[in-house]
């Protein structure tokens, strides 16, 4: 999944139909499963002045589990951060000058969150079929996984390796089978330390959401390793595309293939790969994409619009910033928004209170686990109100600070 700014970051350089992280959390006795919702919190959104979100401002009474993001393997399996600053105020709670604050972990469990450690990302996936393809490198690297657990009291390890047998991430066919051994290697260890620990450990992963990178991935197999799959559902469509399209329908909206949907992922996994419902969660994007000179649905564009989102995309509290230089359209096909500037000559395609109740409401029927979000600072609004994860946590939990597991 991610890296410094892999919502969005990389996102010009993804290619279209990319994750989907599904997830099923196992409890150790536990018979019933319940409703998850997973919050991506990146080490570096501390820097970021205009409104960082601090530990003590996450709003864990929406949220069931928060994955850290991120570390990353070095070649020899050596898991290390990748914002030293970011882990100091956030893992050890060493805040501003003055102002010391508690660790991630420990503000999570006063409200019954669990913390996972993300490793990799767009951007730091590229060692791993190293690690994964040696005996060696997949010891040390579970071994360095669980120091993290023990120093940092986690609650597992989720993977974000983009993608086994991606070329450009020096991935080969071996990828494939190496990636099933790496986490079965993880799972043992995490066992054996969580037997210790007294507790059951928690290993998930974020997998694509189709196309040739899923079929680089033996799914029934790491299905039965994982606790829950992520399935990032978004990226369907950007603006390294040719036309304009919605960055993560529902369903296929006009002009949209069947497979670039969160519909069509959901099939994808439980029809042709045979995982359960339970075992999945939906990605729900709380970002969009821009397209300058462009005004229209299946228009050419000419990229991303750098002038008023420099930072190339737009989150959700950036848009709602921008939103009276827009007018709001609905695409019922595929039960998303898209703003259009006459104006500004852009379109943005993104998610709103509308549209995440629809996959909410859609992640309930269909029996998934839950949802999965990147990222959550980008819902944090200035009176520090998160409307997007609001509504979620509604749809999901109905019955308010109903979340037994």
């Amino acid at each position: 999944m991610p890296s410094p700014h892999h919502r969005p970051g990389e996102l010009m350089r993804r290619a279209s139909g990319i994750l989907v992280v599904c997830a099923f959390l196992g409890t150790a006795g536990a018979g019933a499963q319940s409703r998850e919702i997973i919050g991506y919190y990146p080490s570096w959104k501390v820097r970021d002045t205009s409104g960082a979100m601090t530990p003590d401002k996450i709003p864990f009474n929406a949220l069931t589990i928060i994955n850290y993001a991120f570390h990353y393997p070095l070649p020899d399996g050596t898991v290390v951060g990748r914002d030293t600053h970011g882990d100091s105020v956030i893992l050890l709670g060493l805040y501003a000058a003055g102002r010391p604050g508690s660790p991630l972990a420990e503000l999570a469990h006063r409200h019954g969150v669990r913390v996972m450690l993300s490793i990799g990302g767009w951007e730091d996936s590229g060692n791993f079929p190293a690690v994964a393809a040696s005996e060696a490198g997949r010891t040390r690297f579970a071994h360095s996984c669980n120091e993290f657990i023990r120093r940092f009291d986690f609650d597992g390890i989720d993977i974000d390796w983009e993608f086994p047998g991606y070329s450009g991430h020096g991935g080969t066919p071996a990828d494939k089978e190496n990636f099933t051994l790496l986490l079965q290697e993880l799972r043992d260890s995490l066992d054996i330390l969580g037997a210790t620990a007294g507790r059951r450990l928690l290993l998930t992963a974020a997998l694509p959401a189709g196309g040739e990178h899923a079929a680089g991935i033996d799914i029934g197999r790491v299905a039965g390793i994982l606790d829950i799959l992520n399935i990032m559902t978004y990226d369907f469509y950007g603006p390294w595309d040719e036309r304009a399209n919605h960055n993560a329908p529902l369903y296929p909206g006009d002009g949209g293939e069947p497979g670039r949907s969160v519909h069509g992922a959901f099939l994808l996994y439980t029809q042709t790969y045979h995982v359960p419902p339970s075992k999945l969660t939906i990605g729900v994007p709380l970002y969009g994409h821009t397209y300058a000179g462009c005004t229209a649905l299946n228009a050419e564009h000419g990229g991303a619009d750098t002038v008023h989102f420099p930072r190339q995309g737009a989150f959700y509290n950036i848009i709602r910033g921008h939103m009276g230089h827009f007018a709001r359209a609905w695409d019922d096909r595929a039960k998303v928004p898209y703003l259009v500037s006459t104006d500004w000559n852009m379109l943005v395609s993104y998610d709103d209170e509308e549209s995440v109740r629809w996959k909410s409401a859609y992640a309930v029927e269909r029996g998934v686990r839950g949802l999965i979000l990147w990222e959550i600072t980008a819902d944090l609004m200035a009176d520090g109100s998160h409307p997007l994860l609001d509504v979620i946590h509604k749809t999901l939990f109905p019955s308010p600070g109903d979340r037994t597991r």
